[in-house]
């Protein structure tokens, strides 16, 4: 009984191509095979053609992990590991571009894609809808709260993306990666958003569009910090009806 009790298992974690990990067990009866997950989030903010279109990706996790002697799945993780901005393209192009990036290692297989579904964005969706590339379009509205509309479409108040995501860093659900290109602009962005509020109580945001940044790069990372926390599909989905977390 006390070998077993000191029994430490280690982990031998594998990457399924769908973002699945779970815990090579080597045929060992001691060792409980344990299912967590690794998947991505891609979130693009769409501008007209003279003006910045901007992609972020989230990297969302939670992997088996040895915790007192037992495997169980560890906390789930969120970091930003990718960001990226571009203008002067059709709207083609972005399609292409924002398929070939999800696509991409390591995000191919195990990656969700939410686009800003406001104004241009409905033309995008339609375009990645038409060549069956599944994703979500967000529609920004001025209330504070969320509703779907449909298989893609669904509706959130600007302001409630805003402090939903001031949450997730507040609270370390969401950090940046050490070696994140753009951080300093993202920053800049997320600094450019102000809420004030009505006579009537209401909450409004407003945006200060300085030399210090655009706001493209700030709001796709907005829309992909609300998708990863309301928008789950897929394995993290599962892993919720698991009762992990």
């Amino acid at each position: 009984m006390s070998e077993t009790l000191n029994y430490e298992p280690e982990l031998n974690l594998v990457y399924l191509p769908d973002g699945e990990v779970v815990n090579e067990t080597n045929q060992d009866p001691a060792i409980p095979r344990i299912s967590g997950y690794q998947r991505y989030w891609v979130s693009a903010d769409l501008g007209q053609a003279n003006d910045f279109s901007a992609v972020v990706v989230i990297k969302d996790q939670a992997l088996p992990i040895v915790d007192d002697g037992k495997i169980i799945v560890g906390p789930r993780e969120r970091t930003v590991v990718y960001a990226d901005r571009f203008r002067g393209v059709s709207y083609v192009d972005v399609v292409d571009h924002l398929v070939r990036l999800r696509n991409a290692p390591p995000f191919g297989g195990k990656s969700e894609l939410a686009i800003d579904g406001t104004s241009i964005g409905r033309v995008v969706s339609d375009m990645l809808w038409d060549q069956g590339v599944d994703h979500k379009a967000v529609q920004m509205t001025g209330g504070q709260d969320w509703s779907k509309k449909g298989a893609r479409y669904c509706n959130a108040g600007k302001t409630f993306m805003i402090e939903n995501l001031a949450v997730l860093f507040a609270s370390g659900d969401l950090k940046f990666a050490p070696d994140l290109p753009l951080r300093d602009e993202i920053e800049a962005d997320l600094a450019s958003f102000a809420t004030t509020t009505t006579a009537a109580g209401n909450q409004i945001i407003s945006q200060s569009r300085s030399t210090g940044g655009h706001g493209d790069l700030g709001i796709a990372l907005i829309l992909g910090g609300f998708a990863s926390q309301y928008l789950q599909a897929g394995l993290a989905v599962q892993q919720t009806l698991r009762g992990w977390w």
